[in-house]
């Protein structure tokens, strides 16, 4: 499918969904971020960087399962796919293939790949089964993975060649010298590719573990690294989730976790395959998916006893949440919205104390309007040397930001000190800015819209 003919079928459900005026603005934005993107190259290691990568020597190295099952792939791309790994710069991997295709072209095309690497049958595993899905299917391959992590791989996708040299890094920087210390899941930035290879597109560039915006979308995807002995213990992929296995299984293995158990590389190594058909691309295709990843989320909430209504957002496989539950005393909480802003909803007040049932939420904030129309604020982000910056300052108000996180429920680094719900005894100090106990963090509300006043 061409881009322009993808473009307008995008439009045609969007518009189906969300009307005339919301399909204008989502046509303004794409087309912004299109010509945004329009240099975009992946980068990709040159040969004495792969060369170096592969004389280093870690102090504990890791061996990870690369798990991919297949089903009717088409025996050139699942090729690709394999010499992305069989030219990995770390090498301490196996590759783990469960066929579920009829006929024994998949077969040839692994033997071929074995042969031409010299790879032996342990290293290159190939399994043939029933298809009865892609969780069952990914989870025979499990079965007989022997690394200390799991990997999944789609079939048709590639991965750079520095892609586990890059994670074994991360684990190992993260770790120290603290074996103690297990790093249990770690994932990549990711963008992805044409049918043909020829194209480099729509690039997600991820924020580190933020647990709020995973229940809104499944934002961490591709490329997810799992503690083996994790995703065991959790029970594998679960078939009642397909569709939307990935998220569920994520959610699963990072409940109960700290955020120094879960690194993101914020490198792009992934490249997700985007063909008719999938939801790649075109998300309207697989809209199971989205009703799986709603049960998924309503699972998790649930297992950490959080009551939340999960509904889709306008903008496909991104949900909105809405707590319930319990009533909660309004005493335990501060609210400080300056005089000089207009909620457009007087009832998101209530609205933002409801976040609140998250016991890790210390402030919830909301989104600002400036007088010029524009967003001022929508939570704020802190970088290394401490520098605080509004997040999509001058963004359209009726645009939603890269990856809509101007209109999602997510974690922000800080936020306006005047538009806060704060919970009492999460503060350690009041001031400016108001300093939160270790623990606790600041809850970014879309659904609470701020406007200035005209002076």
């Amino acid at each position: 499918m061409s881009s322009k003919r993808h473009y307008i079928k995008r439009a045609i459900s969007y518009f189906g969904r969300n009307g005339l005026k919301e399909t204008l603005y989502k046509a303004m934005e794409r087309l912004q971020r299109d010509r945004a993107e329009a240099s975009y190259v992946p980068q990709t290691a040159d040969e004495e960087t792969l060369k170096t990568q592969r004389q280093h020597v870690f102090r504990d190295p890791k061996r990870f399962s690369i798990l991919v099952p297949v089903y009717e792939t088409d025996p050139g791309l699942l090729r690709i796919m394999m010499d992305s790994v069989g030219g990995q710069s770390y090498e301490n991997w196996e590759l783990v293939i469960a066929d579920a295709s009829k006929g024994a072209s998949r077969q040839d095309t692994v033997r071929a790949f074995r042969e031409d690497y010299g790879f032996s049958d342990e290293k290159v595993r190939y399994i043939k089964i029933d298809n009865k899905g892609i969780s069952a299917n990914t989870n025979a391959a499990l079965a007989v993975a022997t690394g200390d992590y799991i990997a999944l791989l789609d079939h048709d996708d590639v991965l750079e060649k520095t892609a586990l040299f890059d994670i074994m890094s991360a684990i190992e920087d993260r770790q120290g010298a603290d074996r103690d210390a297990k790093v249990l899941v770690a994932y990549t930035d990711e963008d992805k590719v044409s049918s043909d290879g020829s194209r480099y597109f729509d690039v997600n560039r991820k924020p580190d573990f933020d647990p709020v915006l995973l229940c809104t979308n499944n934002y961490i995807c591709h490329f997810l690294v799992i503690d083996a002995d994790l995703v065991r213990a959790v029970g594998g992929l679960r078939p009642e989730f397909d569709g939307a296995q990935d998220h569920d299984l994520v959610l699963r293995c990072t409940r109960g976790l700290n955020r120094e158990q879960i690194v993101h590389v914020p490198k792009v190594l992934y490249h997700w395959r985007s063909v008719a058909g999938s939801t790649s691309e075109d998300p309207s295709s697989k809209l199971y998916a989205y009703e799986a990843g709603k049960r998924a989320v309503a699972d998790h909430l649930n297992e950490c006893g959080i009551s939340a209504k999960i509904t889709d957002s306008p903008h496909l496989g991104f949900f909105e949440l809405k707590y319930t539950g319990r009533r909660l005393d309004r005493d335990a909480f501060s609210v400080r919205i300056s005089p000089d802003l207009q909620p457009m909803d007087p009832k998101c007040i209530d609205d933002m104390i409801s976040a609140m049932h998250l016991p890790y939420v210390g402030i919830v904030t909301g989104k600002i309007i400036g007088r010029d129309g524009r967003i001022e604020s929508a939570g704020f982000d802190i970088d290394d040397d401490g520098n605080k910056t509004p997040c999509f300052s001058g963004l359209g108000r009726h645009f939603s930001g890269y990856m809509h996180r101007a209109s999602t429920d997510r974690l922000t680094d800080a936020c306006s000190p005047d538009c806060m719900v704060i919970r009492n005894e999460a503060v350690e100090s009041l001031g400016q800015e108001i300093k939160l106990k270790d623990g606790y963090f600041i809850y970014f509300d879309p659904r609470a819209v701020f406007t200035r006043k005209k002076k």
